[in-house]
C-alpha cells in the first residue's frame, strides 16, 4: 500500500549570491548530482521504455545512492533508480523512479527578487522570505506506506545539505567573479 506526501521546503540565500550562479547549478544536471551526498554513481541513459510522452525527451540518468537504514551505519545499502531532469525558466524539475514502488517528482525553483529588481509577490503560507531570493524545492512522493518517514526524513537530510552545497559554490563563483572585477 502506498502513500502520497507533498511537502515544500524554502531556502533564502544570504546577499550577495547572483542569480545568474544558482541558475547555471540548477541547469548543471551533472553538477546537481554530484552535489547530492547519497549518490555514488550517475551514468546517462536512454529513456526507459515506460517513460512518458513528456518525459521521454528530458535527460535520463542512472543513479545510484548509498543509504543508511540505522543510525551509526549499523546497516546501510545501495540502491540503484532512474530519474530525469528537465530544465526550467527559473529551475529545475527531476522525476525519479526508485525500487519497491517509490516514485519522486521534484520542482526546484529560484525565486525573489534582488535589490533593484522588481519586489516579487511573496506567497502565502510557505515561510518565503519577503526580501532577497530563495530555493523552493517541492516535493510529491509517492511511496510504501512503512518506508515514508524513513525516505521523507533520508530526502530532506540529503537536499538540505545539497542546498548548503550550492550556496557555497554559488558564494565561491560570485566571489570570483567580483574580484576580477576590481
Amino acid at each position: 500500500m502506498s502513500k502520497r506526501t507533498v511537502f515544500t521546503t524554502i531556502t533564502p540565500l544570504p546577499a550577495g549570491i547572483s542569480r545568474q550562479t544558482v541558475m547555471e547549478t540548477l541547469h548543471d544536471h551533472l553538477e546537481m548530482i554530484d552535489l547530492n551526498p547519497l549518490v555514488e554513481e550517475r551514468h546517462p541513459i536512454k529513456p526507459p521504455p515506460n517513460s512518458t510522452a513528456e518525459e521521454y525527451h528530458c535527460q535520463w540518468y542512472a543513479l545510484t545512492d548509498k543509504v543508511q537504514y540505522l543510525p551509526g551505519g549499523l546497516m546501510s545499502g545501495k540502491v540503484t533508480y532512474n530519474c530525469c531532469f528537465h530544465d526550467l525558466t527559473n529551475g529545475l524539475q527531476t522525476h525519479c523512479y526508485a525500487p519497491m514502488g517509490l516514485n519522486i517528482k521534484g520542482k526546484w525553483t529560484l525565486c525573489g527578487s534582488l535589490p533593484g529588481e522588481p519586489v516579487a509577490p511573496v506567497e502565502l503560507g510557505v515561510g518565503a522570505p519577503l526580501s532577497g531570493l530563495y530555493v523552493r524545492e517541492d516535493v510529491d512522493m509517492k511511496c510504501n506506506i512503512v518506508m515514508t518517514g524513513f525516505v521523507k526524513k533520508t530526502l530532506r537530510k540529503a537536499h538540505a545539505s545539497l542546498v548548503d552545497r550550492i550556496l557555497v559554490k554559488a558564494q565561491i563563483v560570485d566571489a570570483a567573479l567580483e574580484n576580477q572585477r576590481i
